[in-house]
């Protein structure tokens, strides 16, 4: 790997990878469909692994973030209607935090500001994809950038835009799942304190999630059928804190206040089989997950991780061998991944008589078993 890499998409996923690339002697193009501003007034909550963590003091990234974020030191995790809790703090598994949470705009701001200062990465915004085209051992790209259309030539393709977009000329199959659940976002005051503290709540409509941000606020993670879903962001405020406080009890104490609210559907999506070019595929544009354990984004953080490791061990092998040891590497890790968060969504959301006592008699039953926790919060943290 000695010419270039051409990343699509500059979210988080695309911009760490090229950041983790930004010391090898080819150029680095970053294609965002987005104005480099666009999303820097962002307020959705990010939540942070301690991998995710690792690979952002990789790319001397998180010391620029420190100020702005709230470290997670206790997860509470509990279901409406019985008295069972799974409760894991930091301190029992001696790390400074269980994870950490940040607004997408933080996060990008820090992201795009590193890669300005960066030589061999060059990022065009506002720059839309065409068409991509491969013959012999050649393949490039058309994109349209300050209205005008370029050819480029690109020996590595990383696609990292997400999945939303189809381009001509590259064909994926995916296997798409649809829950026929949504998820609704805000952040929320309360009168008490968060002390740090992140809640998850199975109820019969789905699961919720309360996490501790900055300013003593929430950010709220509600998921539903789509039409609960639909009927709650219709609510004024006021009545939609009174259903707030009615699914999520008085934990945290009265709900005072609530800012704008935000739904979308929820899926789950991988990839059955790949393109036969050099392309590599990271980020929400190889999988989408529940939100339920909050492991899309350090997912795709790890995608790029990996990614650049082949990149760098592999240096001298054909990029399509590389790619294959990378796909390799990363379908195992990611079905198991897809498999955690959906067997949750399925177990919590079963609501058969008799099997809410038992799961809440199993949410005391782990807490009692260090190994069980400790494997858990493995598989939080570090994806394994």
């Amino acid at each position: 790997m000695n010419n270039s890499i051409t990343i699509i998409g500059g979210g988080p996923v695309g911009a760490i990878f090229a950041l983790l690339n930004k010391s090898q002697t080819f150029k680095i193009l970053l294609l965002e469909s987005n104005s480099q501003n666009q999303a820097r007034n962002d307020k959705r909550a990010l939540a942070l692994s301690n991998g995710a963590k690792f690979i952002l003091e990789k790319i001397d990234v998180w010391k620029d973030l420190e100020d702005r974020l709230t470290p997670i030191k206790t997860i509470h995790t509990s279901q409406k209607g019985t008295f069972g809790r799974f409760l894991m703090e930091a301190e029992e598994f001696e790390q400074e935090a269980l994870g950490y949470i940040i607004s997408y705009g933080d996060l990008i701001t820090a992201l795009q500001k590193k890669i300005s200062n960066s030589k061999n990465i060059e990022a065009l915004y506002n720059s839309e994809v065409l068409s991509f085209k491969s013959k012999e051992k050649t393949q490039s790209l058309i994109f349209k950038y300050k209205f005008e259309e370029k050819l480029l030539n690109c020996d590595l393709l990383v696609l990292a835009d997400g999945g939303g977009a189809e381009i001509n000329g590259i064909n994926i199959m995916r296997t798409n799942k649809s829950f026929e659940h949504s998820a609704l976002v805000t952040h929320i005051e309360t009168d008490i304190p968060h002390s740090n503290i992140a809640y998850e709540r199975f109820t019969n409509m789905g699961p919720m999630a309360l996490l501790p941000n900055l300013n003593g606020q929430y950010s709220l993670v509600w998921t539903g059928p789509d039409d609960e879903i639909i009927r709650l962001s219709q609510l004024d405020n006021s009545e939609f804190l009174i259903a707030l406080q009615h699914h999520f009890g008085d934990r945290v104490g009265n709900f005072k206040l609530c800012e704008k609210r935000i739904t979308f559907p929820l899926r789950q999506s991988f990839i059955s089989k790949y393109p036969e070019e050099n392309i590599a595929i990271i980020g929400n544009s190889a999988q989408i997950m529940h939100p339920v354990a909050g492991q899309g984004l350090n997912t795709g953080i790890r995608d790029a991780l990996i990614l650049s490791d082949c990149i760098k061990k592999d240096v001298n092998l054909d990029l399509k061998l590389m790619i294959n040891k990378f796909n390799h590497m990363r379908k195992k890790e990611t079905k198991n991944i897809l498999r955690f968060t959906d067997s949750l969504v399925t177990l919590f959301s079963n609501d058969f008589i008799g099997v809410n006592k038992f799961r809440g008699m199993a949410l005391s039953f782990l807490d009692l078993i260090p190994p069980i926790k400790k494997r858990f919060v493995k598989k939080m943290s570090y994806g394994k």
